[in-house]
């Protein structure tokens, strides 16, 4: 929370802003990231995916959005803008994934028919923006990362060593 704080809201070459208020909002989303990556994990349990899954347009748009994420949270930080990248995976990981996307495959993991797919989503998205948030928050990402038991999927045992979802 505290490195999310120092880095977020704070341009280079400008002093830094910080908060008791600014820390407790990113403990809140630390507390988010953590029992969104909860939910995902207790729901890929039973997840045996021999192959990728036959996605449907709804679900390529999300992985499009995923990426689009990506592009930009790499070119901020090849940019040497921390605080914009931090604010870009805070506002994906919120607002997108854990507000839009799980709500979303919640009844879709109910639906037999559409439960892989669903849990193919919910592990991609995870992976990459526990990927995303490792430079924030490398002590909280790399705790979810060692319980995600997808090898698949995860294609290192350490986050810090993992590949990075865009180049």
């Amino acid at each position: 929370a505290i490195r999310m704080a120092l880095i977020v809201g704070n341009s280079a070459g400008s002093d830094i802003v910080i908060s008791e208020d600014k820390i407790k909002g990113y403990r809140n989303f630390a507390n988010k990231v953590w029992n969104a990556s909860r939910f995902v994990l207790m729901n890929l349990e039973d997840f045996k995916l021999k192959r990728k899954p036959r996605l449907g347009k709804r679900d390529q748009k999300i992985l499009r959005g995923l990426e689009k994420t990506e592009e930009k949270v790499t070119k901020q930080l090849n940019n040497f803008r921390f605080s914009l990248a931090g604010e870009e995976v805070y506002h994906y990981f919120w607002h997108v994934f854990a507000d839009k996307i799980i709500e979303q495959m919640k009844k879709r993991i109910k639906d037999d028919k559409e439960k892989e797919q669903a849990q193919y989503i919910l592990a991609k998205v995870l992976i990459d923006s526990l990927k995303l948030l490792h430079p924030f928050m490398p002590f909280l990402t790399e705790t979810i990362w060692q319980k995600i038991p997808l090898l698949w999927l995860k294609e290192e045992k350490i986050l810090m060593v993992a590949k990075w979802p865009k180049n």
